[in-house]
């Protein structure tokens, strides 16, 4: 059973970055695949990031984003940085931070790790830094009675103590409920308070850690004590004893490269970046290449010793595309439909090539087949039955698409009568500006396009529209509708909403220079034609409406919406709403189906997109 989990960690120079790299790789080879990895660097020195370590993780598939350390605690707190790092959103239901400086040995069951209703975390090795009385001043800060429950420290073992936890590694429930916030939010806010009191010492650097506990508490969660096995801390009083070989141990926090070397474990990290990459050494990384693994050639910079993963720091590079992967693919699902189907053909051929076109032929249709000639046709069983009709069908479009994000860099995912435009003013096709994306150190995995209806208006667009020419050369009154701003454009795998309005994944980037053209008002004749066809088709598979408790369906209402519509005049030549995407932003929420979902807005009145749009579909 799939785990929804990111595990995620400092990438920060001058070292953390590097160790980050050897982390990666070990849970890479030890985990399975489906687990998210995110590496955070604080914002201000993201420049600073040597290129090797960038391309490193970029090819062992982890997600590089910034945050905001500076000014966040006051004086700096760089071991604080997990905590704010937890803060950011992830789009999984758990997540588990890991200091850097740690490595996995062995095949690890990440369910091992995640309890409903609890926050994972092995025992601390030690608590010298203060007496067992400091939990009573600490728990009074909050009204709280300290625990009953005691615990053995996995290295001072002289008496039971308070709980207290390492936070070296902690994985944790990201959902907020009806009563509480997101435990990552609880976390920071006790740590700034405990911070904040000047009646507590010895706070620095053990500030993350004491305040973990009562966050737990807080949060109306359990603390899951993980064994020592998922935790095991090398060096401090056991540096210099021999590894103990005899036990089942799958993850070492070593602290530092000559800890792990010291213990005879160094040859992990080297091996599983090996086994990766193809290369020991970060900084021949792009001496290899990304889908063989292989020597590009024999004039190998070494850059550093073997037994020392640190490197002097080079600059920045942008992360750019997968080379291992192609650049864009467009998918959909059809069954008839063949004008619709020819300008989606026409258009997204011309920007990824038919070859990169998949569409699922509801029925194996031969006029699907006729059209497709050079596109990839996946045939799928229309029958009789047409129950649950669209949940199955965006949920095969998911699990294509999904397979689809291991070959290609973007995945364009939606209605056959739906296409997916860049603002002009950007002068760049449509692949080009989604890679320019994935050059920004937080590149967004899933976009929502800014959605716009077109609608013909027959008296000011009189003129019939050829079957060739383009569709805004003629057509550009529109109007609003936030319903097809759909997450429809990703390079992760994704599972969309009934009808791909929504999906499963929060953190979802709006693109307000990116437009979805939902056309099915585009031409009078036409539109009347389908809309009419579909509302048949609904009244046979579901009754009439005229008389039954049911609400009007967007298909059983199409026809009395668009003759409202295509009467109206614009208001105003205009492609940019920025008051409307911040509503959007602001109005994001979940459904109780667990999807997210922006904030829904249908215009009253019509727009008209500017002459720049003209020839561009």
């Amino acid at each position: 059973m799939r785990v929804s989990l990111t595990l995620f960690f400092i990438v920060e120079p001058p070292n953390y970055q590097y160790m980050a790299c050897y982390l990666a790789a070990s849970l890479r080879n030890n985990l399975p695949d489906d687990v998210e990895l995110v590496g955070y660097c604080p914002d201000h020195h993201y420049s600073q990031l040597d290129k090797d370590a960038v391309e490193t993780l970029r090819r062992l598939r982890v997600d590089l984003r910034t945050f905001k350390a500076e000014n966040r605690f006051e004086p700096a707190y760089p071991h604080g940085n997990k905590i704010l790092a937890a803060l950011e959103p992830r789009g999984t239901l758990n997540s588990g931070f890991m200091d850097s400086d740690i490595l996995m040995l062995k095949d690890t069951d990440p369910k091992d790790w995640i309890k409903r209703g609890y926050v994972s975390a092995s025992v601390a090795a030690s608590m010298y830094w203060a007496k067992q009385n400091i939990w009573k001043d600490l728990y009074d800060l909050f009204d709280m009675d300290v625990p009953e429950e005691r615990v053995m420290l996995m290295r001072d073992k002289r008496f039971p103590r308070v709980p207290y936890y390492s936070s070296g590694f902690v994985v944790f429930p990201e959902r907020a409920t009806k009563t509480r916030p997101r435990f990552a939010d609880i976390w920071m806010e006790t740590a700034q308070k405990i911070d904040g009191d000047p009646r507590i010492q010895n706070k620095r650097p053990y500030l993350d850690q004491m305040s973990l506990p009562i966050a737990i508490k807080r949060a109306g969660l359990k603390w899951n004590e993980l064994p020592e096995k998922h935790h095991y801390i090398l060096g401090g009083s056991l540096r210099g004893e021999p590894f103990p070989k005899d036990q089942d141990i799958h993850t070492v926090h070593y602290r530092k490269w000559d800890v792990l070397k010291e213990a005879g474990l160094a040859r992990h990290g080297y091996q599983g970046l090996i086994r990766q990459t193809g290369t020991r050494r970060v900084s021949n990384i792009f001496n290899y290449d990304a889908t063989t693994r292989k020597p590009i050639s024999d004039d190998i910079q070494t850059g550093r010793t073997d037994s020392d993963p640190k490197e002097v720091p080079k600059a920045a590079v942008r992360l750019g595309a997968d080379a291992s992967k192609a650049g864009g693919a467009a998918i959909t699902m059809v069954y008839q439909d063949y004008v619709f189907l020819k300008r989606w053909l026409g258009y997204y051929g011309a920007q990824f090539g038919r070859e990169n076109l998949y569409i699922l032929n509801h029925g194996d249709d031969a006029g699907v087949r006729e059209l497709a000639q050079g596109a990839n046709l996946i045939p799928v069983p229309r029958p009789e039955d047409k129950s649950r009709f669209d949940n199955r069908r965006w949920a095969a479009l998911s699990s294509y698409a999904n397979g689809l994000t291991f070959y290609y860099n973007w995945i364009i995912c939606g209605d056959v009568d739906e296409l997916v435009i860049v603002h002009p003013d950007k002068k760049l096709a449509l692949i080009e500006y989604l890679n320019a994306k994935l050059d920004l150190p937080n590149a967004p995995k899933v976009i929502s396009p800014f959605a716009i209806e077109i609608v013909h208006t027959p008296a000011l667009e009189a003129d019939a529209l050829e079957e060739d020419a383009p569709i805004l050369a003629l057509r550009r009154n529109f109007r609003i509708n936030t319903n097809y701003a759909k997450p429809c454009i990703t390079r992760r795998p994704v599972q969309f909403s009934k009808g791909g309005h929504g999906c499963n994944i929060e953190d979802v980037t709006l693109d307000p220079d990116l437009f979805l053209l939902h056309l099915r008002y585009f031409d009078d004749a036409l539109s009347r034609a389908r809309l009419l066809s579909r509302k048949s088709w609904i009244e046979d598979k579901n009754g009439p409406l005229e008389g039954s408790e049911r609400s009007k369906q967007s298909w059983d209402a199409g026809v009395e919406s668009f003759d409202n519509l295509s009467k109206r005049t614009p208001v105003a030549v205009q492609s940019e709403f920025p008051e409307i995407v911040d509503m959007m932003v602001k109005g994001r929420m979940r459904a109780s189906t667990g999807n997210w979902f922006w904030k829904n807005y249908r215009s009253k009145d019509l727009y008209r997109l500017p002459d720049s749009f003209a020839d561009i579909v």
